[in-house]
């Protein structure tokens, strides 16, 4: 069946995704599928057969989203749906709060990685990009805690008439508490999950040039793109794969940049810095797992 809905504005969102003429996905309709994906990721659907679903969406091969790929058409509206639930979720619901630290995290990871990726080797060009993977991370620390339960997440409460008598919100918390230090996040994760960060030297490291970098001045002896690089491929994407399932920093660069040279520059830069991951480069579909 070909698809006669007007995707006026859904259009405007696919129309530059990659091009995909072959397999399940050719001629299909890719603005059905941004808005399929749009409604799974709003409604936190995990359990869902894309191969299917694309195997029996409408053909398409008009508008500016001709020919384009319908599976990342799907992700794209996905992300964009998650993030849609995050504007609206309740502050008590702590699958809400950390669902939407979650994607607030790997979002400022994923854009300061594709700023790194600019070389500008100007005094002081990646000191910013270098704060921001830290903070980034940081949250996706607590987003992990939070799962467990909100209150672990913070080191202090000060005393609070809400608290005496036991009606105590998460907005509460943010105004009179104080949240659990980045030299003690490794400990409180471990406590509250039994997750480990398993290259605690580098993260230490890592924590001190952020700390530099805020209250005295940029190192000018060391790389900090390289830096960056090492501690998101090396801490931050091991422990993303670990605690989420299917979550790659990649998902996220996906949505701010789909050039194909990009993705072959950030594989070809892992290469030469010797970091793996559990993906590779791929023409089609800018990243596949190995």
């Amino acid at each position: 069946m070909d698809c006669n809905k007007h995707h006026i504005e859904t259009d405007k969102i696919v129309k530059d995704l990659p091009i995909n003429q072959g397999g399940i996905g050719r001629h299909k309709c890719a603005s059905c599928a941004f808005e399929k994906g749009y409604e799974n990721g709003k409604n936190h659907i995990v359990d869902f057969n894309i191969n299917d679903f694309i195997s029996n969406l409408d053909r398409s091969q008009k508008g500016l989203h001709r020919h384009r790929d319908p599976i990342e058409a799907y992700e794209l509206g996905y992300y964009h749906g998650q993030v849609e639930a995050g504007n609206h979720l309740t502050i008590q619901n702590k699958k809400g709060i950390a669902f939407s630290m979650r994607n607030y995290g790997l979002t400022i990871i994923a854009k300061s990685i594709l700023n790194i990726l600019k070389e500008d080797n100007l005094p002081y060009a990646h000191a910013t990009n270098v704060v921001n993977i830290a903070h980034g991370f940081e949250i996706l620390v607590k987003a992990r805690i939070v799962e467990q339960h909100p209150l672990l997440i913070f080191d202090k409460i000060s005393n609070n008439e809400k608290i005496k008598e036991g009606d105590l919100e998460f907005e509460d918390l943010l105004q009179n508490g104080r949240t659990i230090e980045y030299s003690k996040l490794p400990y409180q994760l471990w406590a509250a999950t039994g997750n480990k960060i398993t290259n605690i030297d580098l993260y230490n490291k890592f924590g001190k040039i952020r700390n530099q970098i805020i209250h005295f001045h940029v190192p000018m002896e060391i790389s900090l793109s390289i830096e960056a690089l090492k501690y998101s491929f090396e801490i931050i994407e091991k422990c993303v794969n670990e605690w989420w399932s299917n979550y790659t920093i990649f998902k996220y660069i996906k949505v701010f940049d789909y050039h194909l040279e990009t993705y072959k520059k950030i594989f070809d830069k892992l290469e030469e810095l010797n970091l793996t991951t559990k993906y590779k480069f791929c023409p089609k579909h800018r990243y596949i797992l190995k």
